[in-house]
């Protein structure tokens, strides 16, 4: 039975970072719902198998399923907002949590099975890299694995990094070779995908543990202050280096974290809820503009729709009682590997935490659900050691076990539907590129009902329907959508259907927006022009047109340069 607890668990795993398909609108969305399906699938073996009798639930269970209360509760009746993709996640992890502590597992076959499953994924990113094969999950870059981004990529290798160092001393010469070989493409993995973060998170990784191989006299011989300070410095100066390395990257990372803490003033006791951040940010970042009329981050601005730190969304989302709650759970942790260091299986959950812990400060490992799911596993495993203190008799748990295995079966069954909504959305949006726009409406209403909380659906929906024709209905969807998930390229689509309908101030209004969002764009800019010309107001619209002419461009384009000769038109033909 260990053995099938292990290979579930793994088979999860591998699905989740591998699963690549082009037959899905939201390519991560199919990776959510596998991973939350693999997880109850583990959660009722688990029931079935273990909860016979009383159960005990110990500090950190009572804390981790009161910050998930908290977070739903301050989203769905505080904030307004209902991420039903994040609940599922949610709950999904937070039972396999509960169970994998109470589960046997086979660590040699999970441990050696993760570490193939992280050489895996890195050599297939290599092949990307060297033109082996085709990069099928994200043409644009050159390497991202089976990921949408190379930063998942790094984040998913990151997380399988400490296990190849671990099964580096085992002495089977075939799992060492394993180890070193899986060490070596992981390493050559991240640094080609010139991730910082992962980068950063694997020199954290391999200086702990190196320090871990030195004998016990060196480590006492040494003062642990002199040994921390040396560590700092040396970090201090990879943060450095990796600055310059991508310095522009680096300086639009610092916006964002200004315009953050401007959401973080503004609601810092309980946030602004569950995706949040995604809904909020552009707004703020556009009145930074728009009081920074000539601020140096012009030119960096983009569409933002994550932080480049978790730490930071958390707090965003959830105010300072999320942050604290993680404090908590977190010094748990840290207090259980403390007091079970000796276990060796403990240093390598503790290396991936370390390791994702640091990605996290400059990326965004926790969108891929592979980070999530090794996260989760590996805090369970530190935790199991720790005592429990609240015990349910063993007669409610015979009441309430068929209750659970009802709800969990019925929550398999909800994943599914949404996995098969994520693919039916997908062919119904290819057959609208055909052509077919109007015979796939009906089929998009359908869906509606479903996937009304997920901003992407409503965008494109809306999206559809402004391009038949229907504006008053997809303004009306469009605006749903800004909701959930707000952007330059919403604010467009509302502009367009404004116009359309002759409603010139709101148009107006947000074109203004849309460029305030990201002022380095031209396209909000021609439409003002175009808005300006159709109302009759042509002084506006020659001044503005002087405005595009002389704006920089940030990245040269055939549009931009027909944009520009257009304005030169609109300015010569006046004179």
């Amino acid at each position: 039975m260990k053995r099938i607890n292990s290979s579930l668990l793994l088979a999860t795993s591998t699905l989740s970072i591998f699963l690549v398909s082009t037959h899905f609108a939201n390519p991560p969305a199919p990776t959510l719902y596998i991973a939350a399906g693999g997880c109850l699938v583990v959660v009722i073996i688990g029931i079935i198998q273990k909860y016979k009798q009383a159960v005990g639930f110990s500090v950190s269970e009572i804390l981790a399923g009161g910050f998930l209360f908290f977070a739903v509760v301050n989203g769905v009746f505080i904030s307004g907002s209902f991420n039903q993709e994040w609940i599922l996640s949610g709950f999904s992890l937070f039972l396999f949590y509960l169970v994998i502590k109470r589960t046997e597992l086979t660590i040699e076959w999970l441990f050696a099975g993760l570490v193939f499953t992280g050489m895996a994924q890195a050599v297939y990113g290599l092949g990307q890299y060297m033109h082996w094969w085709q990069n099928i999950a994200a043409p644009s870059f050159r390497i991202s694995g089976s990921f949408d981004n190379p930063a998942g990529f790094a984040a998913a290798l990151v997380a399988c990094f400490p296990f190849a160092l671990h099964i580096v001393r085992e002495q089977k010469w075939f799992l060492k070779l394993l180890g070193i070989v899986s060490a070596s493409v992981i390493i050559a993995g991240i640094v080609l995908a010139q991730s910082r973060a992962g980068i950063l998170a694997l020199v954290v990784i391999s200086a702990t543990w190196l320090v871990g191989l030195l004998p016990a006299k060196w480590r006492q011989r040494c003062k642990q202050r002199a040994v921390v300070g040396v560590f700092a410095i040396v970090v201090a100066l990879l943060i450095g280096s990796l600055y310059v390395w991508k310095k522009d990257s680096a300086d639009g990372r610092l916006l964002i974290w200004q315009c953050s803490a401007r959401m973080i003033a503004d609601k810092p006791l309980l946030g602004h809820g569950a995706g949040g951040g995604l809904r909020e940010y552009m707004l703020y970042q556009a009145d930074y503009f728009r009081h920074h009329p000539g601020s140096k981050y012009m030119q960096l601005a983009d569409i933002v729709k994550h932080p480049f730190n978790e730490y930071l969304l958390l707090w965003v989302e959830q105010g300072i009682v999320g942050v604290l709650l993680l404090v908590v759970i977190g010094w748990l942790v840290i207090r259980t590997y403390r007091r079970n260091r000796d276990r060796t299986e403990n240093r390598v959950f503790m290396l991936c935490l370390l390791g994702v812990a640091v990605f996290a400060c400059f990326s965004y490992p926790l969108n891929y659900p592979f980070v999530r799911l090794m996260l989760v596993f590996s805090v369970a495993m530190i935790m199991r050691h720790e005592p429990e203190h609240f015990r349910v008799p063993a007669s409610v748990v015979s009441v309430l076990k068929p209750v659970a295995l009802v709800v969990l079966v019925g929550m398999i069954a909800l994943t599914g539907k949404m996995f098969y909504n994520e693919y039916y959305w997908n062919s119904i949006a290819r057959r609208s590129l055909a052509g077919e726009t109007r015979k796939v409406l009906p089929e998009y209403a359908r869906l509606y009902p479903w996937m009304r909380g997920e901003g992407l659906f409503l965008y494109n929906y809306a999206a559809e329907l402004n391009y038949i024709g229907e504006w008053k209905l997809s303004n009306r969807l469009m605006t749903e959508c800004s909701q959930l998930y707000n952007d330059n390229d919403v604010q467009l689509t509302l502009a367009d259907n404004c116009q359309q309908q002759k409603q010139y101030a709101q148009a107006e209004q947000h074109l203004k927006l849309a460029y305030e969002m990201v002022p380095n764009r031209f396209i909000p800019l021609y439409c003002l022009v175009q808005l300006y010309r159709l109302q009759g107001r042509d002084a506006e619209a020659r001044k503005l047109a002087k405005q595009i002419i002389d704006k920089p461009v940030k990245i040269p384009s055939y549009d931009i340069v027909e944009i520009k000769k257009e304005m030169k038109e609109i300015i010569t033909r006046k004179q």
